[in-house]
């Protein structure tokens, strides 16, 4: 058990530099910022824990490791974020509205789902499997949110975003399962099973992120200029939607 951890924590880090190393190596490191930076915590932040801390300084092992863990636990919407810009680039006033309508949703499920488990009377342990079950579970919705809106007006969202969400998507899923068992079951018939399957999840997802962003592929946007002659029955929904970001534009520029 110990090698396989071994083995699963090896392969994440090779996996997140070689993400890290071949974006800095093409340079499009600032295509995705937020992502690349949440990588970039992930990477240097488990290095850090697992091969300097506790191999130098173990006493000081769990609480360093608890504080990366919980910061990662906020880090991860940053790739929420990168995913709504990318979605809404093309439209600079809709994108300001994503992230304003992604941090009212991260807000309305931290107060109303999140910061009960915080302040219920339960042990420590049953409140950070109910912690990290609620805040994937808030990601999720989000990622579904978003995925509803490129749907509906038909936004392109490329090899690259498409990948991301796709990783993250299967990474909250197990997640919020896994999780969840481990709250109901218990460590003495779940504790295995959920050691083996946490880890394995975030390999999974990294292995889709390797693939989908080993090259930088631009979406190419759709016109968004409607034709001169064509009659005004029925408008293309992103010509809708661009109409819709120039308006907001005006509105907020007041």
């Amino acid at each position: 058990m110990e090698a396989y951890s071994l083995g699963l924590g090896i392969s994440s880090s090779l996996l997140e530099g070689a993400v890290l190393f071949r974006a800095m190596r093409r340079r499009y490191l600032s295509q995705f910022p937020f992502f690349y930076s949440y990588l970039g915590y992930v990477f240097f932040g488990s290095a850090t824990a697992y091969y300097l801390v506790l191999q130098f300084w173990p006493q000081y092992y769990a609480s360093v490791f608890w504080f990366y863990f919980l910061v990662s636990l906020l880090a991860e919407f940053a790739v929420l974020v990168e995913i709504s810009d990318r979605i809404f680039n093309p439209y600079p006033a809709v994108r300001k509205l994503g992230r304003f309508v992604t941090f009212c949703i991260c807000l309305t499920f931290l107060s109303l789902y999140v910061l009960p488990t915080l302040v219920a009377p339960q042990s420590s342990a049953l409140a950070i499997l109910d912690l990290v079950k609620r805040t994937s579970l808030t990601k999720a919705v989000i990622i579904l949110a978003l995925l509803a809106a490129a749907y509906h007006y038909r936004l392109p969202l490329g090899k690259n975003i498409s990948g991301m969400m796709l990783g993250f998507s299967l990474y909250l899923a197990v997640n919020v399962v896994n999780f969840a068992l481990a709250e109901a079951y218990g460590p003495s018939l779940y504790g295995w099973t959920f050691s083996v399957v946490g880890p394995l999840s975030y390999v999974l997802c990294l292995l889709v992120w390797t693939f989908s962003l080993w090259r930088y592929e631009p979406v190419l946007q759709t016109d968004r200029e409607l034709p001169e002659t064509a009659e005004k029955v029925s408008e293309p929904l992103a010509v809708q939607l661009g109409r819709f970001d120039t308006a907001l534009t005006r509105l907020l520029r007041k």
